[in-house]
C-alpha cells in the first residue's frame, strides 16, 4: 500500500518533543524525514536509556525519532550551510522550533529559503508565536498550560467555599502543549501541502504555530462556562462536569484502594449506572 506522503521530503531542524513529534507523524505517513542535528547539542539523546550491545541508546529517541534519517551539521559553518541549502533545493517542508529571529541569524529563515525553493512549506513551532510580548521568552509544556489556564483547571475542587483557589494544581503526566503543538503543526503542514497542489504557481507558504494558542483551543467547555457568566440570570446555573463537581462524571475510590472513573453524562447512561448500583 502506498502511503499518502511518499515522495515528500521533510527537513527537520526541531528539538525536544513538539517538533520531532510532528515530523514523526509525517514520517509515519510516508514522508522522508531528514533530521539536521547539531553535534554539540547537549540534549540530543535524553533519558531514559537502554543498553544495546556496547552502546547506550535513548529510549525516547527510539520512540520519537523512528523512520527518520539524520545528518550532523553546524549551521554556523559556511560549508555546512551550503550542504543544508542543497537539501533545501529538493525539500518540500522545513520544520523548526528555534526562538523567533534565531533562524534569521543562522540564515535558514523562510525568506532566505523560499528564494532557494519557492515551493517550500516552512513551519515554525514556538511557545508563544513569532510576534507578541512573550515571543522571546523561553518555556516548556508546563509554562504553556499554566499561562493558558489548563493547569488551573487540573485540580481538585469543592462544591462550596473559596478553598478551591488555594488548592495546588496537579502536574499532568502528559505534555499536552508539546504534543498538541506537534499535532497542530502537522495539520497546518498538511493543509499547506493541499493548498500548494491547488496553487498554479506551486508556491509554498509560512506556517506559524504557537503552543500556547494550541492548548488554549483545547478548552471549549471551560470557555463556554467562563463567557456565559452573568448571562444566565434566572436560570439554573449548571456546573462544569469536568471539575468533578457532579456525581455522573467523577472519580471514586474503591474498597481495595484503587480508583474508578465514572463518565455517564447522558441521562440514560447515568440512570443505568444508578440502577446497576442498586
Amino acid at each position: 500500500m502506498r502511503l499518502p506522503l511518499e515522495g515528500i521530503l521533510v527537513i527537520d531542524l526541531a528539538r525536544m518533543l513538539p517538533g520531532p513529534y510532528a515530523s514523526m507523524i509525517l514520517a509515519d505517513l510516508g514522508a522522508e524525514v531528514i533530521r539536521v542535528e547539531d553535534p554539540k547539542y547537549p540534549y540530543g539523546s535524553p533519558p531514559p536509556f537502554f543498553q544495546k550491545g556496547r552502546y547506550r541508546e535513548s529510549a525516547f529517541n527510539s520512540v520519537i525519532m523512528r523512520n527518520k534519517k539524520s545528518i550532523a551539521l553546524n549551521l554556523k559553518n559556511e560549508e555546512a550551510l551550503g550542504i543544508f541549502y542543497k537539501l533545501v533545493e529538493k525539500a518540500d517542508i522545513i520544520l523548526e522550533t528555534f526562538r523567533p529571529k534565531v533562524t534569521e541569524k543562522l540564515k535558514v529563515d523562510y525568506e532566505t529559503l523560499s528564494k532557494i525553493n519557492k515551493s517550500i512549506i516552512y513551519c515554525s513551532l514556538t511557545g508563544y508565536g513569532q510576534y507578541g510580548p512573550y515571543e522571546q521568552f523561553a518555556g516548556h509544556d508546563l509554562n504553556y498550560i499554566g499561562i493558558c489556564g489548563i493547569l488551573d483547571l487540573n485540580k481538585e475542587r469543592e462544591l462550596t467555599g473559596e478553598k478551591n483557589q488555594e488548592r495546588k494544581p496537579v502536574l499532568p503526566g502528559v505534555q499536552a502543549a508539546d504534543i498538541g503543538g506537534g499535532l497542530v503543526s502537522t495539520i497546518g503542514i498538511l493543509g499547506a501541502l493541499i493548498e500548494r497542489d491547488k496553487n498554479p504557481n506551486k508556491e509554498g507558504q509560512y506556517v506559524d504555530i504557537s503552543m500556547t494558542d494550541c492548548v488554549f483551543s483545547f478548552m471549549p467547555m471551560a470557555a463556554a462556562f467562563q463567557f456565559s457568566k452573568g448571562l444566565n440570570d434566572g436560570m439554573t446555573k449548571p456546573r462544569n462536569p469536568l471539575h468533578g463537581e457532579v456525581p455522573f462524571y467523577s472519580i471514586y475510590k474503591t474498597k481495595d484502594n484503587k480508583y474508578l472513573s465514572v463518565g455517564a453524562i447522558e441521562v440514560k447512561f447515568w440512570r443505568g449506572v444508578c440502577i446497576g448500583l442498586g
